[in-house]
């Protein structure tokens, strides 16, 4: 099976917006894909309204690639994240964790 035709089958791969920045020829969002691979696209290429830590949908069909934003899994994985965080930070340390003696 080719690649297009299993990425056809399995839907739209989905990517994370990892950053935002000034570049030289305007805004540059730095995506990172779910192979851990990273690169940039003019920010005029994404959706309207696109911020750090969205995941778009990319899909490749007959009329060219088509890119969404995905605002309930943004949001699930959001909620998460911060879920984690609370947890890692109301952790009571154990006796001499996180001490550094030089």
């Amino acid at each position: 099976m080719k690649d297009e035709e299993r990425r056809d089958f399995h839907g739209p791969e989905r990517w994370t917006v990892d950053g935002i920045e000034d570049g030289p020829r305007g805004p540059v969002a730095r995506i990172e894909r779910g192979d851990g691979r990273t690169f940039d696209l003019p920010l005029s290429a994404l959706p309207d309204g696109v911020r750090e830590g969205d995941l778009l949908a990319v899909q490749d069909g007959p009329d060219g690639v088509t890119v969404r934003l995905l605002p309930l899994e943004t949001r699930a994985r959001r909620e998460a994240a911060q879920r984690d965080l609370d947890r890692l930070n109301a952790a009571t340390p154990r006796e001499g964790e996180g001490e550094i003696t030089l």
